[in-house]
């Protein structure tokens, strides 16, 4: 891979390949909205063969049963690495808060040019902040996977131009994502809050002990007083 570049995933710190030259930035979101958004990856993706509902899939999550392991060991495992000098830690809420500030805030932690360049010029500035818009990534994201998913599969898996891990997911027979009215949907709302459409009051009741007994000792809970 060309460096410098960046990988996305979704493991705890202790599964994570390290480097001291490297940089990671660890973007957690709470627990509820997490639930609720893996509920649709979930089942979106033909791949999983998963037909239960939300209540079936509420169930896995709390348990600490997802295809990512569970929820609070990987927060908790980057938490605790939150003050290394190439970890940020920051959230999703954060993000959508107040995009720009924290924009600059993670140009900054990349490099002091990165935050200069981006604050001597306004159309760089404006830029990044329209890439990584929702509203940006809903429109183009989900027109690339639609894209990948209508190609012929042997076109996907003897391109050398596409990476190997997409190559062997969209050459799979079959589509890979469910029929939906509004065309792929692998972005879908990214609000916050979106929870309360739901979660049923025993369910909030539950992943609120949990969240409270897995984050004791910690100041998790402040990341998100106003959220859950």
């Amino acid at each position: 891979m060309p460096r410098p570049g960046a990988l996305k995933v979704h493991i705890p710190f202790h599964l994570t390949p390290w480097s001291d030259e490297a940089k990671y930035i660890f973007v957690a979101r709470n627990p509820k909205d997490c639930c609720v958004s893996l509920y649709h990856h979930t089942e979106n993706i033909v791949g999983y063969r998963f037909e239960g509902s939300f209540d079936d899939f509420f169930e896995i999550f709390i348990e600490g049963k997802t295809d990512f392991g569970d929820y609070f060991d990987t927060l908790l495992s980057w938490y605790e690495h939150r003050n290394d000098p190439n970890v940020l830690f920051i959230t999703y809420e954060e993000l959508k808060k107040d995009t720009k500030k924290n924009i600059l805030k993670i140009a900054e932690f990349m490099g002091p040019q990165y935050k200069e360049t981006l604050e001597n010029n306004e159309k760089v500035l404006q830029d990044v902040i329209n890439y990584s818009s929702f509203n940006f990534m809903k429109e183009n994201f989900n027109k690339s996977y639609a894209e990948f998913d209508s190609m012929p599969k042997g076109l996907i898996k003897n391109n050398p131009d596409i990476p190997p891990g997409v190559r062997h997911l969209f050459s799979a027979e079959g589509n890979i994502f469910k029929p939906h009215p509004e065309g792929v949907q692998v972005v879908r709302k990214g609000i916050v809050g979106d929870w309360r459409n739901y979660f049923s009051p025993e369910q909030n009741a539950r992943l609120e002990e949990k969240f409270r007994e897995r984050t004791a000792g910690t100041d998790i809970p402040d990341l998100w007083k106003d959220v859950m």
